[in-house]
């Protein structure tokens, strides 16, 4: 192959390439980097998967809680952690097209863990620690949304695609994802208040109970109809189709300063 573009990196600039992506459950023959100031991270795995909304109008000043959840496949790869990051939930509602950024997630599944907990850190991202043995799904990111004002969101807004780019900090890993959206009528987006819920599984605490992950443990008196979900005690909303993602790649890590790199169309 020719190469057709040379990037020079000078010591005291840091430069940004993303790839574009190349469609759902697709992963580039060619070399796509994510550079940065230190590191390549390369290979990527992009997926989307598309959803549906309800007929249930949500109003102005409502919310919708946007959750992203998994399963791991590869358990004998534990302890192990999976990365969720450049997301997009996509849609068009009202004539108005929606692009909404979702923070970044992590998720460590690990045999040795006896509570399953999450919290969103100063790096706007999602940190979740889950037992192996949890069962059902795992919290892997969320976003919560107010919905324009005044007209709110209409109902049977469709489709609704979540895009994400997943990697491993092992080699070899699959999983399986899908995600759902709930409305409520009070929210807040200081995340770490919301007592996010971090698996299906009943028996680990701080929530022994039989809520989904990614229940908003604090809000659950506000959840009403809307989005994916129909109130009551659909936290969450109903799930979309699972996704499987498999063999994702290692961010693999190297020095950029002050090196010249080639690369290829």
């Amino acid at each position: 192959m020719t190469p057709r573009l040379m990037l020079f990196l000078p010591f005291t600039l840091a430069a940004a390439l993303v790839a574009s992506p190349r469609g759902a459950g697709a992963q580039g023959n060619g070399p796509e980097f994510y550079i940065g100031s230190s590191t390549i991270w390369t290979n990527d795995v992009n997926t989307e998967t598309d959803c549906n909304f309800n007929g249930t109008a949500v109003p102005c000043p409502d919310y919708i809680w946007f959750i992203a959840v998994g399963k791991l496949s590869t358990p004998s790869l534990a302890p192990i952690t999976i990365y969720m990051l450049s997301q997009h939930i996509q849609f068009t509602a009202n004539s108005v097209n929606y692009d909404l950024l979702v923070p970044d997630g992590a998720t460590t599944f690990d045999a040795s863990a006896s509570t399953a907990t999450t919290t969103f850190t100063g790096a706007n991202s999602w940190s979740t620690v889950v037992p192996l043995g949890a069962s059902g799904n795992q919290f892997f990111a969320a976003v919560a949304w107010p919905v324009p004002c005044p007209g709110g969101l209409p109902g049977s807004v469709n489709p609704v695609a979540w895009t994400a780019t997943f990697f491993a900090s092992k080699p070899g890993a699959s999983i399986s994802w899908t995600w759902s959206a709930a409305a409520y009528t009070s929210f807040t987006t200081a995340y770490n208040a919301l007592g996010v819920k971090a698996t299906d599984d009943n028996h680990f605490l701080p929530y022994a109970n039989s809520d989904h992950a990614g229940t908003p443990e604090n809000y659950r008196a506000f959840v009403t109809g809307g989005a994916t979900g129909g109130g009551g005690s659909n936290y969450t909303g109903s799930l979309c189709s699972s996704h499987s993602v498999p063999d994702l790649p290692v961010p693999v890590q190297h020095s950029t300063w002050g090196q010249v790199k080639v690369f290829y169309r």
